[in-house]
């Protein structure tokens, strides 16, 4: 799924409304298989379809993964789910230097088709490219730059098409995700923080192809049968050959939180001497996870993403504490504040001591960040209490 706005800049993709061309008995349709980049925009790769003619010269890449950043409410739109991407089409040879210049390696796979089907296909791609018909509505894992090669090809190939499954491996989305996303884990924290509970349901060999690379490999162990049975792709064919390295990323994040948490209990204990909280760090605390939580609310009840919903982290990142943050200092000091503190503490240590009991994964970054939690609430009580 790549973000392909600078890449279709570079590109300078047009958009064509030409009517149908008949492709010669020589022409071949191709699936392209991207590896994945090392931006966020990049990290699962990207797909798209080659359809080359040698005898008129035409060579054209189609892409279902472009989208515009001047979009007005770019950014919301996103969040919410309302982002429109839609099909481009542009030549080949400017496909190859863009992936070159991103160091991104490029497989290609012929599919396997009677000349029927050629045509068939590529009418297709070419009524989808059409101005009233290019834009969808993106879904990340439903509905985005793999998938729907996926469907345009089985709507387009004559007779039935079979998965193979014998040899398919199990995996939540999640655990898809982590395949690509492992090697850089403050992305991979992130992203399991605002993913809700439906990331963790069992992906079925059809919605795994919403990666580009597992929509090659089922693609490539699918066949066809009418009149016979075959395969449905061709051998791989390198176009952009680029080994690629992932450096080192620094601090884990787990480590980072439980350095914050040790460095919690001693400023704790601090306190406890003093018999005065430092207020102003509590007050960034509460900030900080408010802003996490209100996210984490949008994208539940605000927002049209699928997986994004029923997500047990605004247990500890409380969408309220984005107001309390900001309330008058007396506030701090009343008998309802410190009933929200004991709530606080509560919900913090529910993802600690009955881990076992929550249906969704939860990344290790959320365990030294609920005890660092507790530490700054617990002992905002205690000294409250005392008082």
């Amino acid at each position: 799924m790549r973000y392909l706005l600078i890449l279709s800049l570079l590109l300078g993709f047009t958009f064509h409304t030409s009517a149908t061309q008949q492709l010669s008995n020589e022409a071949s349709i191709s699936l392209l298989t991207c590896s994945p980049g090392d931006q966020l925009y990049s990290l699962f790769g990207h797909s798209a379809i080659r359809v080359n003619d040698p005898v008129t010269g035409y060579d054209q890449v189609f892409n279902y993964g472009t989208f515009d950043f001047d979009t007005p409410n770019f950014y919301l739109k996103f969040a919410k789910g309302d982002l429109n991407y839609w099909l481009t089409y542009y030549s080949f040879e400017r496909f190859k230097r863009a992936y070159a210049y991103y160091g991104q390696s490029v497989v290609e796979n012929k599919l396997n088709l009677s000349n029927k089907e050629k045509q068939k296909l590529f009418d297709a791609l070419l009524f989808n490219a059409q101005e009233e018909n290019r834009y969808y509505r993106y879904d990340f894992l439903f509905d985005n730059c793999a998938s729907r090669i996926r469907d345009i090809i089985e709507a387009n190939v004559d007779g039935t098409l079979t998965y193979d499954s014998k040899e398919v491996q199990s995996y939540s989305y999640r655990e898809m995700l982590h395949l690509y996303n492992g090697a850089y884990p403050w992305i991979s924290n992130g992203l399991d923080i605002i993913l809700g509970l439906k990331t963790d349901d069992n992906a079925s060999q059809y919605n795994q192809m919403f990666l580009p690379d597992y929509l090659q490999q089922h693609l490539a162990a699918a066949s066809v049968s009418n009149e016979a049975t075959k395969r449905l792709l061709g051998p791989d064919i390198p176009v952009i050959t680029i080994k690629t390295t992932v450096a080192p990323g620094g601090f884990a994040p787990a480590q980072v939180f439980w350095f914050l948490f040790i460095l919690s209990m001693f400023i704790a204990y601090t306190e406890l001497k003093r018999k005065k909280p430092l207020v102003f760090l509590n007050r960034l605390f509460l900030l900080l996870t408010g802003i996490v939580g209100a996210l984490i609310f949008f994208l539940w009840f605000l927002s049209r993403h699928s997986v994004t919903g029923e997500n047990f982290n605004i247990l500890w990142a409380m969408p309220f504490n984005l107001f309390v943050a900001f309330f008058a200092s007396w506030f701090y000091k009343s008998k309802v504040f410190k009933l929200y503190l004991a709530m606080l503490v509560v919900c913090a240590a529910i993802p600690v001591v009955f881990f076992w009991m929550i249906p969704q994964y939860l990344p290790v970054i959320v365990y030294p960040l609920c005890l660092l939690l507790i530490s700054r609430y617990a002992t905002w009580l205690y000294l409250l209490t005392r008082r």
